[in-house]
């Protein structure tokens, strides 16, 4: 089955499933369609600065809409998605959004117009109708590694865990530099496809080019390890100058939509087939709920009525048993949430017991070496020092305290789901033996995802340069004589580090717990709510039947028989899934 069948039928079977549904799983499936239809995939440009990125971005693009030129420019992260009209949105670190023309765009990406990112931007996001972006890519340029701005390499190191594929470029000459070969090394492990695209190759004859491409995967293979990979050859100058002028022949030089192909080959083939079985299983999942209690109804309605009762009795027993066992378990997470957080408490204690001599001893250090300065110098210099060393050690704590608790919550709330659903699953077999139907094997709810793991559900924890407002004491001390105001500016040290330390392990402390706490909370509540859905779905298929038992004999037998049409167009549907599951999607067939 080719791809683009695949994703009509898929969504044509959501159609149809949808009139049958109620409001929470219309919900569902109208998620589930979206991102059938969206299919959205993050495709980020990296590489070392001077490579022609921004203009390759550009070239894709069909526009001169980012800012290129000789020197190294980009110092934000910009993302482009797709957008019937053209729109351009700053995202700043407060969380304030500022929409902006196109044209200003290089006064908050540049390194000229916004240095060392003194205007706090997080990201710029453009809206752009690229026929590329409207098959679910989201572009991003990222500044480049190994330039004069380190802070560049920073953002685009940052910028790592969001990949979903990226563009690695090269160009004919130089060979791959110290700071490209230690990048690729990081990120390739780690990302799930790298296209390596060889730029400028407008530079070379056709003769030489093959050549290069060589030597290319030579240094690939000598400098990096990988082994055997397409290195894809492009010249975005002419790609761009090719399609703002129209000129095909530019265009085909380039060999730009070469790649775009492969692009679109990968999209389908490995996300797009993800996308749509994932899709299809959920909305399976769903379908196979409602057989459940179409069955479940059928069969209560033409029971005996003593034995029914009967029936409905036992279920409230097993229902009982099965609440307290949810309770056991709830308990149970409760117990490990509470050692997770002693965990941050013991390690917040640490990190103050340990640090506060390592940070005096490091400001001792940046005394000694700077006191015979004047006094009004050498104040500045330790309230700087000051900043600098607390922010850098906190940094560097919260961001490994924040990997290992999300490590650690993570493993907690799967293991609690897999309980509840394992639970759930125990009162859907309990209630298929007791009414005597049969039932296909279905999950309630996934186990948790990362998206609901602590790290993306919450906040970063904050930064903390805002706690340091009360070192400019310093400045007061440059008026007293040189040596009053040494002694005077050690004793503040030595007063001020514990505090500062104490006060912002209290301040990070109070920002774990609080995330940790909010996200078992909002996962005990979802968990419960599933089960609660599934005595229902139960106990509102059998209401029902006991309902339509009390009515005229050809009432029953009306509705018996809508029932089993019902069944029948259900039945259907999931005939239809279940071939789109048991298929293989045809990439090649799908882009013809």
């Amino acid at each position: 089955m080719i791809y683009a069948e695949a994703k009509d039928r898929l969504t044509s079977a959501i159609s149809q499933l949808a009139p049958f549904v109620d409001n929470e799983s219309r919900e569902v499936l109208e998620d589930i369609d979206r991102k059938v239809k969206e299919n959205k995939f993050n495709l980020v440009v990296l590489g070392q600065f001077k490579r022609g990125k921004t203009t390759f971005v550009n070239a894709l693009l069909g526009e001169r809409l980012l800012p290129s030129a000789v020197l190294p420019l980009t110092s934000i992260v910009t993302l482009i998605e797709y957008g019937p009209e053209k729109k351009v949105e700053v995202y700043f670190l407060d969380g304030s959004v500022k929409e902006i023309p196109a044209e200003d765009i290089p006064l908050y990406v540049t390194e000229k117009h916004n240095p060392k990112n003194e205007k706090g931007v997080k990201y710029v996001r453009v809206l752009h109708p690229a026929e590329l972006l409207r098959k679910g890519i989201i572009l991003v340029d990222t500044p480049g590694v190994g330039s004069v701005y380190e802070n560049n390499t920073d953002v685009t190191y940052g910028f790592l865990p969001r990949v979903d594929a990226g563009i690695f470029l090269l160009t004919v000459d130089p060979p791959l530099s110290k700071e490209e070969i230690a990048f690729l090394k990081d990120v390739y492990p780690h990302v799930e496809r790298i296209f390596f695209v060889l730029n400028k190759i407008d530079y070379v004859g056709e003769e030489e080019l093959q050549e290069v491409i060589e030597f290319a995967k030579q240094n690939l293979r000598e400098s990096v390890g990988i082994e055997n990979v397409p290195v894809y050859p492009v010249s975005a100058k002419y790609a761009l100058e090719g399609r703002v002028e129209n000129d095909q022949e530019k265009i085909r030089f380039s060999r730009i939509e070469e790649l775009e192909r492969e692009l679109e080959k990968f999209l389908l083939k490995e996300k797009g087939s993800i996308v749509l079985r994932s899709s299809a299983n959920k909305a399976l999942s769903i379908l196979s709920r409602l057989l459940f209690q179409v069955d479940l109804e059928i069969k209560a309605a033409t029971t005996p009525l003593e034995t029914l009762e009967d029936k409905i009795k036992k279920f409230q027993q097993i229902k009982e048993e099965i609440v307290q066992e949810r309770r056991d378990s709830e308990f149970l997470f409760r117990g490990e949430i509470d050692s997770l957080i002693k965990i941050v408490n013991t390690d917040m204690e640490h990190f103050r017991k340990q640090k506060v001599n390592a940070i005096m001893q490091q400001l001792k250090d940046v005394f000694e070496a700077n006191k015979h300065r004047g006094a009004l110098e050498l104040s500045r210099i330790m309230e700087d020092a000051m900043k600098e060393i607390l922010v850098k050690e906190f940094d560097d704590m919260v961001a490994k305290e924040n990997e290992k608790v999300n490590q650690e919550y993570a493993r907690i709330a799967r293991r609690f789901s897999e309980k509840v659903n394992s639970i759930i699953d125990k009162l859907m077999e309990h209630a298929a033996e007791l009414f005597e139907i049969p039932l296909e094997k279905f999950q309630v709810d996934e186990s948790i995802t990362e998206e609901s793991s602590l790290w993306y559900k919450l906040e970063d924890p904050p930064r903390l340069l805002d706690a340091f407002d009360a070192v400019g004491k310093f400045v007061s001390y440059s008026l007293l004589p040189a040596a009053i105001a040494q002694r005077k500016i050690k004793s503040d040290l030595e007063k001020k580090v514990p505090e500062k330390v104490d006060m912002n392990c209290g301040r990070v402390r109070s920002d774990f717990v609080d995330r940790i706490t909010k996200s078992a909370m909002e996962l005990r509540w979802a968990m419960e709510q599933k089960l609660n859905q599934a005595i229902s779905f139960v106990e509102e298929a059998v209401k029902r039947a006991m309902e339509l038992r009390q009515r005229g004999e050809k009432e029953v037998e009306k509705a018996l028989g809508e029932l089993k049409a019902k069944k029948e167009k259900l039945e259907k549907i999931k005939e239809e899934l279940k071939e789109i599951l048991d298929s293989e999607i045809q990439v090649e067939e799908a882009l013809v």
